[in-house]
């Protein structure tokens, strides 16, 4: 549903047919496993919210730009930096907090899901990049969405029974129109105004205010380990960040 409402949104402002038609034939054949990329991010990042938690997941989430150099170094053929090794080691103490003391298999299996999200997501950046200037962002958005669609058409057929309250589609389309399309154009409003690294340390952030907002409305509890957690991969995310400044991960 998010995929539908988001793919809907976003045709409506850059989808049109005059800018598909511009797209070459090798771009297609990235948008189609991009798109698939992006599938694996939102089903493994439910995946670990619905088991360990919001706090969990996107903690773990947040350490994307550990697995985007880990990415990038393969790509180049050449091993990581120093830095970038001592930044890893106190992003993977920081996620072993997370699972530590008795979390519980529930708990071990969230923050698996969480990290499979975020190699998932830098895998999806690094392609995205690969588009280029191929079409507008919000164009390319638009058709991998589509993707995300086409490919989680046939699991409505499996799930559950469609929700039956107002307030639950107000939810879905909320994460369709304003979660995806919308952030997408305020992204791209703001890149234009200030450095990519400038905004990509704000999506860093993601893990305090989203932390913070399950703790204030669903009552999860914000636990020392976690606090820990947070100081440890924000400050190592953003290290990476800075040391990778001249690369920016697209919004989702």
């Amino acid at each position: 549903m998010r995929a539908g409402f988001g793919t809907f949104t976003l045709g409506l402002i850059g989808g049109h047919l005059s800018s598909l038609r511009g797209i070459l034939t090798s771009s297609w054949r990235i948008i189609g496993p991009s798109g698939t990329l992006l599938t694996a991010h939102w089903l493994t990042f439910f995946m670990s919210v619905q088991l360990a938690g919001v706090a969990v997941a996107t903690l773990t989430f947040a350490t994307f730009p550990l697995f985007t150099v880990i990415v990038e170094a393969v790509q180049q053929r050449r091993f990581p930096t120093l830095a970038e090794i001592a930044v890893g080691v106190v992003i993977i103490v920081a996620v072993a907090l997370l699972v530590q003391p008795g979390g519980g298999q529930s708990n071990v299996a969230g923050a698996a899901a969480g990290l499979a999200s975020a190699l998932a997501y830098a895998l999806f950046w690094r392609m995205s990049q690969q588009l280029g200037n191929a079409a507008s962002p919000v164009t390319i958005s638009f058709l991998q969405n589509g993707v995300v669609l086409l490919l989680l058409i046939p699991a409505l057929f499996f799930a559950k029974p469609a929700p039956t309250e107002m307030s639950e589609w107000l939810s879905l389309v909320a994460l369709g129109v304003f979660n995806t399309a919308v952030m997408l154009l305020l992204y791209l409003y703001v890149l234009q105004r200030i450095s990519a690294s400038t905004c990509s340390c704000f999506v860093a952030l993601e893990p305090v205010y989203a932390i913070v907002f399950a703790a204030l409305l669903f009552d999860e509890a914000i636990t020392p380990w976690i606090v820990l957690s947070i100081a440890l991969i924000l400050a190592a995310s953003l290290t990476l960040l800075k040391i990778e400044k001249q690369v920016s991960p697209p919004a989702l």
